[in-house]
């Protein structure tokens, strides 16, 4: 891409944006201290170091286990250490066996873990391990939703939401919530939201943080930014140490106020205590706005290097199959990526990657072909769209393309000041 042409359409774009700035540092800036942090780790480490010794004691007791394996995972969330997610999993593993997989508490647990790893048809057989156990029936059938919307079994995912009974418990809502967004309704995903966090209100402080910081970035996706900034600083007076509270506000300096000098604060405070790889992406970003080559390729190469361990499975394939594709020209290794992804769970999500790569390999009639049968009207994110408008414009369906990359510009906010600049740039030329 022209640098030159970038330049003047950021400048001109950027200078009309005169609102009123919406983060203010003053709110967020006592937040960024790692006492907050080293409070918190402290007291997990203590009770790793209790459970260990008493694990030592007696290595066939399934409940020292589970409380270390709990413990390992609290300490993974703090730190972002993926070695505690695979620590705290084994020994899980380990504890189930013990019982023959008949602890459905257990296999519940299991089934999360699995989620987060990306190993979401291992989630779905403890889900049925746990039903054989003869769990809780309403736990099995939240853990089925959760999994059967990664797999891409909407339809399957839909009939057991229905047949959850308490329509207005904390757990319906969330993902009824997950469900309306997912359909496009974001308006009435909000209002579902808002009603779950008045369940947990100052009943259920971690609860109450989720909901919050989860209603943040619901807020930033409709463009109630203000709310979306009340809404994580609420978390963050919940619980200092709410990383992701702090990465929406950095997001919203960025994208929103165009600090990307405070932004970078924020999130080399969060590196400086959690290593959560997305950083490193976010701050490759601002690297290419603030038109920092080195800048970027430094965090781009460190990304790539730390993911790409196979301790981290699938989990960020999104993002690498992005980086080979658009950043290291490896259109090959992006499609390989890609294929492993839509073999493993066919989505529109995963169907939206492949299509991509498809039309940057030059294969434009192929790319249509999931585009269509697939993704569109599949899945709403703005960057899906702009995906779809191009294509469907390589293919001879310039108004078609234009209004998807005209609707994908109304997230704008979503998209942050890099491809929001791109996609104009490709209005300018159709």
């Amino acid at each position: 891409m022209n640098r030159l042409l970038l330049s003047v359409f950021v400048i001109l774009f950027f200078a009309c944006q005169t609102k009123k700035r919406i983060a203010n540092p003053e709110d967020y800036s006592g937040y960024l201290q790692k006492q907050f942090v080293n409070k918190n780790l402290s007291n997990i480490i203590q009770d790793i170091a209790f459970w260990e010794r008493r694990l030592k004691e007696d290595t066939s007791s399934y409940v020292n286990l589970s409380e270390l394996a709990s413990l390992k995972l609290r300490l993974f969330r703090q730190t972002g250490d993926i070695n505690l997610l695979i620590q705290g999993d084994s020994l899980l593993q380990r504890s189930s066996e013990k019982l023959n997989h008949k602890d459905p508490e257990l296999l519940f647990a299991l089934s999360q873990i699995s989620i987060a790893r990306h190993s979401f048809i291992q989630s779905a057989s403890y889900n049925t391990m746990a039903d054989a156990a003869k769990g809780d029936i309403h736990t099995i059938r939240l853990l089925q939703f959760d999994t059967w919307m990664e797999l891409g079994r909407y339809e399957e995912a839909y009939v057991i939401l229905e047949q959850l009974k308490d329509k207005s418990s904390f757990d319906f809502l969330i993902r009824k919530a997950k469900w309306e967004d997912h359909q496009g309704r974001l308006d009435e995903a909000i209002v579902l939201m808002e009603k779950a966090l008045l369940k947990v209100k100052d009943r259920y402080p971690e609860l109450q943080e989720w909901a919050l910081s989860n209603l943040g970035d619901m807020y930033g996706h409709a463009g109630r930014l203000k709310d979306a900034y009340s809404a994580y600083l609420k978390a963050l007076q919940s619980n200092p140490a709410d990383f992701h509270s702090l990465k929406g506000i950095a997001w919203i300096l960025y994208s929103a106020d165009r600090n990307s000098k405070e932004a970078k604060r924020i999130l080399h405070y969060i590196l400086s205590v959690h290593t959560n790889p997305e950083i490193m992406l976010f701050l490759a970003d601002i690297a290419e706005f603030e038109e920092n080559d080195a800048e970027k390729r430094k965090w781009l190469e460190e990304f790539t290097n730390k993911v790409s361990n196979p301790i981290y499975g699938g989990m960020y394939n999104k993002y690498l199959i992005a980086i080979y594709a658009e950043e290291l020209n490896d259109l090959d290794k992006a499609f390989l990526l890609a294929k492993r992804e839509t073999d493993y769970r066919f989505t529109p999500e995963t169907c939206d990657w492949m299509a991509w790569i498809k039309y940057l390999k030059g294969d434009y009639k192929e790319a249509l072909i999931l585009v269509e049968n697939y993704v569109y009207r599949r899945i709403y994110e703005p960057e899906t769209l702009m995906h779809c408008g191009i294509i469907l414009a390589a293919n001879d369906r310039k108004a078609e393309g234009r209004k998807l990359l005209e609707e994908s510009l109304q997230s704008s906010f979503e998209l942050g000041p890099v491809i929001s600049t791109k996609v104009r740039m490709k209005l300018e030329k159709l």
